[in-house]
């Protein structure tokens, strides 16, 4: 908009003709924008926002994972250093990884060279399980159900409890289960005979393992020899506990014919580790040492054998692709005797 003003000046002025002087001013108006977000502003900030806290949440999950897997092989740590004092303090003999006595424990034959002697631990019969859950301790199992579980008590009076010296380390961080106990000695170790696989059902087995793994001293090679594994063992029930030692299958043998896929004989998984990991198993060895298995196959990777369990017949593998992992773990039972 302009405006116009004009000045006179009278007779007495200067000047002796009226001027006028014209002074324009111009105001420009301008619309002022209002401040504020678009909807697709508005959408994209909620897009880059859901990515971050997405992130965010994937790198705590795997942090909490990785710090949970960490304190399990600690625990496993734990175990092996107890075992290994265990031994310095008995004259080199390794604990029992029985967690139960046997009826007629008293009465029991004590020949290591009878294919049917029904000897555990020792000649003198002496009891020395690294827990206990057999049903004359009171208080180590109790009843809830159609379960049976183990309590403290079981722990407490087991020959590691005073080396271990914690309850929590029994117990894996990753187990979802309410149980005490997440971990499983080797059934071939610490033993004279492992009556353990002459008891599972349906086994046809007749090879006598008559193996004294009682001492160190009589184990080939410990850096290889699994010591204790995590291991979730449904037969007793979610509150259940792992009963005995952990043997796997150490009958299973690969078969080749010519370019035809392997196959595996004796195949059966009677005793299945906890998969708690993303692709590995943490484990334990003689020598104290602690490392992790890869898992070969995917259906052990993603647990399924756990799935799969079913009562009176264990663990089904109708595919038989876990058969590479049992195999590879048999290896470790007992290498040198166990072939």
């Amino acid at each position: 908009m302009n405006s116009t003003i004009m000045f006179g000046f009278g007779e007495d002025s200067v000047a002796t003709a009226p001027t006028s002087i014209t002074f324009r001013f111009t105001r420009a108006t301008t619309r002022a924008r209002r401040a504020g977000f678009t909807l697709i502003e508005l959408l994209v900030v909620i897009a880059i926002l859901s990515l971050i806290v997405s992130l965010v949440l994937v790198g705590v999950g795997r942090a909490t994972q990785s710090s949970r897997a960490t304190m399990c092989r600690g625990n496993l740590r734990t175990i092996g250093i107890a075992a290994n004092t265990y031994s310095e303090s008995n004259k080199g003999r390794l604990p029992s990884p029985r967690t139960d006595t046997p009826a007629g424990w008293t009465g029991l034959k004590i020949d290591p060279t009878d294919s049917t002697s029904s000897v555990r631990e020792d000649a003198a019969n002496k009891y020395t399980g690294w827990v206990r859950t057999d049903l004359t301790e009171p208080g180590a199992i109790k009843s809830s159900g159609f379960n049976k579980y183990e309590t403290p008590i079981a722990l407490q009076k087991g020959s590691l409890y005073d080396y271990i010296g914690s309850e929590t380390a029994y117990k894996s961080p990753q187990d979802p289960t309410q149980r005490v106990r997440s971990y499983s000695l080797n059934a071939f170790v610490g033993v004279m005979y492992c009556d353990d696989f002459y008891r599972m059902p349906g086994n046809i087995s007749t090879k006598p393992y008559i193996f004294d793994t009682r001492t160190v001293s009589r184990i080939p090679k410990p850096s290889e020899t699994l010591l204790a594994i995590p291991e979730w063992d449904q037969s007793q029930g979610i509150l259940g506990w792992n009963m005995g030692g952990f043997m796997g299958n150490p009958e299973v043998t690969v078969v080749t014919n010519g370019t035809a896929p392997v196959t595996y004989s004796n195949a059966k998984w009677y005793d299945v580790p906890a998969v708690w990991n993303p692709g590995s198993i943490n484990m334990a060895h003689v020598d104290g040492s602690v490392d992790s298995y890869e898992i070969q196959s995917p259906d052990m990777k993603a647990g399924e054998l756990q799935k799969k369990w079913t009562s009176g017949a264990g663990y089904v593998d109708s595919d038989g692709d876990t058969y590479v992992d049992l195999n590879n773990i048999k290896k470790m039972l007992l290498p040198g005797k166990i072939k």
